[in-house]
């Protein structure tokens, strides 16, 4: 009987050598293009130019990264030490500030002057213990409003100095002025608020510093 074996062994091997030109053949015209470096290290091309290996481009060993995000400031608003709220007889002089009560468009944002993060928003009131202080006061606002200076401006029933204008159940009306003038306490840093809940914390929040 015919022995097939040898004629399969014949062609096992006739078939690896087509596999292995064909592979040659594909590393010779397309190396450059397949060529990948593998760790960090550059790989070689078989396509000759001018009887030379052709090298692939070595991988960047310092890729461009985007810069690390800012980190959020803690710088705070103020270094001046929180008062105590005591009060001190007048020492004579008089000063006066204006603010007004914004809001913008979406209600999102409250301030002083001007909302939140806004240029002028807040104005820092600086004044000395026992100066005679009188705010003047607006609401060109489409909300209720009413006006304090309280240590605290989480807690806007604590209003010191009777500093208070308008009050959260009688507050001001939108298109409404006025005015409140008291003496400044004991030096340390104050809030001026608006004293309706929740505005505070919406942006009408302002230091209000006492110095000696």
């Amino acid at each position: 009987m015919y022995d097939l074996y040898p004629m399969k062994f014949r062609w096992y091997y006739v078939s690896m050598g087509a596999t292995a030109a064909v592979v040659l053949g594909s590393m010779m015209f397309l190396g450059p293009t397949l060529c990948i470096p593998v760790e960090q290290m550059p790989c070689t091309s078989f396509l000759p130019v001018e009887g030379q290996m052709v090298k692939a481009a070595p991988p960047d060993n310092n890729p461009v990264t985007a810069p690390a995000a800012a980190a959020p400031s803690t710088t705070q608003t103020s270094t001046v030490p929180p008062g105590t709220g005591g009060t001190v007889p007048a020492n004579g002089n008089k000063v006066d500030y204006t603010l007004s009560f914004q809001i913008s468009s979406d209600f999102s944002k409250y301030g002083f002057n001007s909302t939140i993060g806004s240029l002028g928003a807040n104005p820092d009131i600086t004044v000395h213990s026992g100066d005679t202080v009188t705010v003047h006061l607006s609401n060109p606002s489409k909300s209720f409003h009413a006006f304090g200076v309280v240590i605290d401006q989480q807690n806007p029933s604590t209003v010191l100095w009777n500093s208070a204008f308008k009050t959260p159940d009688n507050p001001m009306k939108p298109g409404e002025s006025g005015q409140v003038t008291f003496v400044a306490g004991t030096p340390g840093l104050y809030h001026y608020i608006c004293t309706v809940p929740g505005h505070a914390e919406l942006g009408m929040d302002g230091n209000f510093i006492v110095k000696k």
